[in-house]
Order: C-alpha cells, then sequence, then structure tokens
C-alpha cells in the first residue's frame, strides 16, 4: 500500500507509543556504547509514566520538509542489501513506507516497550527530535514485543504514548527485533559494521544512521537520548555534506 508523503507522515506522526516502568533484568541493557555489541509487565514494578509538561497531550507534529516522495517505490531502485531497500509498516494504519524516503536524512532508531524500567527515555527522544528535526534529524520508534514488554495492538501503544508523553516522532508497527521472526530493519541494522551483530539486548537500544545510510553509533539502553555522547554524534553526523 502506497500513499503520498504528506500523508504517510502525518499518520506515522501521530502513531506514537510509550511504556510504563519496570526493572531491567539482569541479562539486559547496559551503560556507554558498543560497536560490537504480548501483553504483560514486570510482576511488582510497574508505575505510572510522567505527564509531559511542555506539550498538551496528544499535539501532532507538522511533518518534516526534505523527504522523497512515499508514493514513488524509490525502494525497487535501492542498492540490494542497503537501507534504502528495505520497507517497514506504520504502526495503527499499517500503510508500508519504504526507508529510501529518508534518504540523506540523519536517524535514530530505537526499540520500544510500553511496559519497560525505561520508559521515561520517552522525554529526551521527544525533545532531541523537536530539537534537531528542522535540521534534517528524525527518530524512528520500533514498538517491540521481544522483552514482553509491549502491547498486542498498536493502537493501545499508539493512545497511551499520546496521552501520557505527547510523542510526535514516526512510530512503526510492532515487530520483533531479534531472531526468530526479527523484522528486516533489525536485521540489517545489526548486521553493519559499526553495529556489531549481537542481538539486541533490551528495550531502548538506539543507532543512529548518518546521511550516507551506515551506522555511525550504536547506544546500549543505559545512555539517555539525550546524552552528550549521543547528541555529539548526531550534531556531527548532521554538519556533514
Amino acid at each position: 500500500m502506497r500513499t503520498n508523503l504528506l500523508g504517510v507522515l502525518a499518520v506515522s506522526s501521530a502513531l506514537v507509543f510509550a511504556c510504563s516502568s519496570t526493572t531491567q533484568s539482569s541479562g539486559g541493557g547496559g551503560d556507554g556504547t558498543t560497536n560490537g555489541v504480548e501483553p504483560g509487565t514486570d510482576a511488582g514494578h510497574h508505575v505510572a509514566p510522567p505527564v509531559p509538561t511542555a506539550m498538551d497531550a496528544g499535539y501532532v507534529a507538522p511533518p518534516p520538509t526534505g523527504l522523497a516522495d512515499a508514493s514513488t517505490d524509490c525502494s525497487a531502485s535501492a542498492k540490494p542489501g542497503s537501507l534504502d531497500a528495505i520497507n517497514v509498516t506504520t504502526l495503527t494504519s499499517e500503510v508500508t513506507v519504504p526507508m529510501c524516503i529518508y534518504k540523506g536524512k540523519v536517524l535514530l532508531v530505537v526499540n520500544t516497550a510500553s511496559m519497560c524500567g525505561y520508559t521515561p527515555q520517552y522525554t529526551p527522544l521527544q525533545a532531541i527530535y523537536a530539537k534537531y528535526v528542522s535540521q534534517g534529524f528524525l527518530v524512528l520508534g520500533f514498538p517491540s514485543q521481544s522483552f514482553n514488554q509491549e502491547f498486542s495492538d498498536g493502537k493501545d501503544v499508539s493512545s497511551f504514548c499520546t496521552t501520557n508523553y505527547g510523542i510526535t516522532f514516526p512510530m512503526f508497527k510492532i515487530a520483533n527485533v531479534n531472531a526468530p521472526d526479527e523484522q528486516p530493519l533489525y536485521t540489517w541494522l545489526k548486521a553493519q559494521p559499526n553495529s556489531g551483530t549481537a542481538d539486541v539486548a533490551w528495550n531502548f537500544e538506539k543507532f543512529i544512521i548518518g546521511k550516507k545510510g551506515d551506522v555511525v553509533q550504536r547506544f546500549l539502553t543505559g545512555t539517555t537520548p539525550d546524552d552528550a555522547s549521543v547528541t555529539a554524534v548526531i550534531e556531527a553526523e548532521l554538519a556533514k555534506q
């Protein structure tokens, strides 16, 4: 299914998610960066997420400008095995979006969950998106059930995030980030030289993709989206021609 760019981005901007809070298991996540590296909650660790104060819940930002036209099948002419050749699907309307529409942009790709101790990272994710979007930066959110901390229905994810976090960056269909049945984007991400081949260890890992469509850095869960190490990479990539 194809739609024009404004339609796709209006849909994807409104399709959002959030997660509450649990304690990270001993086998997941961590601090720092690495180059090698159904519904439910963790019993007894569920707390309410913070309510945003900087914006009204349900606010939808205008779509970013300068993207390729999603109504054309740009992925068909993309180099096989490249990021541009991958298609993703929006959260609730399930519109197919070719990743090639983001060509030339700096991207932060993050796997999310609605019942996770790192839910508060939605706040800095939204903040850095709002700060840098006019410069050609996008946050792309991919809810995942790989750690059994996400709703099974995209509408629940969307409603929860919109209400509690006012998220306006593009969100995509709930899908796995590890085998079996991992989505193609994450297969590609983990195969890149600056990513290592390790599975995603926990929710809210972050991959920074540069303007040339290459992964330039992978940040583990414990590094917040607004940490100086993350924003330095974003700003450096935005400065490149």
